[in-house]
């Protein structure tokens, strides 16, 4: 790969790109399968702008044992193949402020400035007693230089009232954006629009446009039918019924998987063009479920690869 001239062309910040390729620590038994499969799909797609690692919970959020390659690790892996711009994730619940401040130094050594700063995904889960909140790991993260990000779960609510759930989403992200000095988020994973436009016309109701963040709509397209239970019953990915039902009968599932995203990214981005939500501020972030599975590794990339042309041709119109 010429990294030189991609260094030329590539933006300093997550702020400034609007396609993210999430690319996931694969398990040590799989690390030269996965980084063979790796290497092929960096050297053949490269119309996404910028690359992000998530932490990866095997034991808390899976309910799995799984000896993983290290995020910092993997991090400086990817450094090697590619010069675009580094974000990673940190679920920090599990982290004293010691811990924060060595992964920060860490992450710092290898160019990366964008972090998204993960809470737990259960306020009825016991945490370690000197694990960060969110605020408390932003904090701490700014005061060495960092961009931080969070997570909007459209279809996350406090409490079962008659109203939008979308507002109770809401309600944490301008108090992450006014308190903790977020400034751009990541969805999960989406295979509807609907909650996810009622988020954005909430925002832009109770948000100055100078206010609204940056926000990265994430999409993983599907292979098997393993990946459609796995995304349901683990992650809480929402999915109609009739998404479902159109996915299982295709004959490529892995083809109807990618222009059903492609089409709720159309209708999103409609939607926030016609609410005045600024176009620059919604981009896309696209992850693959199974690192173990080429095809899906692939499928994500060519998705990734997609949305960079959709924005390029955009504008150049």
């Amino acid at each position: 790969m010429d990294t030189k001239s991609e260094s030329k062309t590539t933006p300093a910040s997550v702020m400034d790109v609007r396609v993210i390729l999430e690319a996931c620590p694969p398990p040590l038994a799989d690390r030269d399968k996965a980084y063979a499969v790796l290497r092929q799909s960096f050297a053949c797609y490269n119309s996404f702008h910028a690359v992000s690692i998530p932490d990866l919970q095997d034991a808390g959020e899976f309910q799995r044992e799984r000896a993983r390659v290290p995020n910092e690790e993997f991090a400086r892996w990817l450094r090697e193949l590619t010069e675009k711009p580094l974000s990673l994730y940190k679920v920090v619940v599990g982290c004293s402020r010691a811990d924060m401040e060595d992964w920060l130094s860490h992450t710092a050594a290898i160019g990366c400035r964008d972090i998204f700063i993960v809470g737990g995904d259960s306020s009825s889960k016991p945490y370690r007693p000197d694990g960060l909140s969110v605020g408390e790991a932003a904090k701490l993260a700014a005061e060495r230089g960092f961009n931080c990000g969070g997570i909007i779960i459209p279809t996350r609510r406090k409490q079962f009232v008659a109203r939008p759930a979308s507002e109770d989403e809401v309600d944490r992200v301008i108090g992450k954006i006014n308190h903790n000095g977020i400034r751009f988020f990541s969805t999960q994973i989406l295979y509807e629009s609907e909650w996810m436009c009622s988020l954005l016309l909430d925002l832009v109701r109770r948000l100055d446009r100078n206010e609204l963040p940056k926000i990265f709509l994430t999409f993983s397209p599907f292979v098997v039918p393993e990946d459609i239970h796995f995304a349901k019953k683990t992650l809480g990915v929402f999915i109609p019924g009739d998404v479902e039902r159109t996915l299982k009968g295709a004959r490529s599932m892995r083809e109807a998987s990618i222009s059903t995203l492609i089409g709720a990214w159309e209708r999103l981005s409609s939607f926030a063009g016609q609410i005045g939500f600024p176009a620059d501020r919604l981009g896309v972030n696209v992850e693959y479920l199974d690192s173990r599975n080429p095809r899906s590794v692939d499928a994500s990339f060519e998705l990734a690869e997609e949305f960079g042309r959709i924005f390029r041709k955009a504008t150049s119109a």
